[in-house]
């Protein structure tokens, strides 16, 4: 990784963040230096709150991932995973608390030892529809009601899409 690399990050995605917001407080600087110091003063005082934990969910996400057996990992999320196997993937995936700094690496590790694509997209989008961990939130602002149709939909949802991923994954093996 170059130098360039680590200051604007090694994909587009990072790039575009970075350059995006150097570019927004550069405008800021000049239009309203007032609330570019506010803003980078903010931003500092998130990343000093949050550094530790995000630094400890990226070693977590790497020891889980090192105790993840490849093997077992391949044979049930690989490509000969089965429709229950894939969708099962999503739900649980859906339990799993903290946020993505903490989930991601963790189902990019899965990915990295044997999970297939149909499986790995699945985890993503139960993850991100279910995520328990938002559930005690809601129940203060929405209540048990909203929350509950909630978890239902985005149970079905993930459902739905670990069925048509695994369905689309099986035509393109030509199984």
């Amino acid at each position: 990784m170059s130098r360039l690399d680590v200051l604007v990050g090694d994909s587009w995605g990072q790039r575009v963040v970075v350059l995006g917001t150097l570019i927004l407080y550069g405008y800021l600087a000049v239009t309203d230096p007032g609330v570019a110091r506010a803003g980078l003063a903010g931003g500092l005082s998130t990343i000093t709150s949050l550094a530790t934990t995000i630094v400890a969910a990226f070693f977590l996400a790497s020891a889980i991932g090192e105790l993840l057996p490849e093997e077992r990992l391949a044979e049930f999320l690989g490509a000969s995973a089965s429709a229950h196997e894939v969708v099962a993937a999503g739900l649980v995936a859906g339990l799993v608390p903290g946020g993505p700094y903490a989930v991601y690496p963790i189902i990019d590790r899965m990915r990295d030892r044997g999970a297939d694509t149909p499986a790995v997209l699945t985890m993503l989008t139960g993850y991100s529809l279910i995520s328990v961990g938002r559930v005690p939130y809601g129940l203060v602002f929405f209540g048990p009601h909203v929350v509950g149709l909630r978890l239902l939909i985005a149970g079905t949802a993930t459902v739905a899409v670990g069925t048509g991923l695994f369905g689309v994954g099986a035509l393109r093996r030509g199984t």
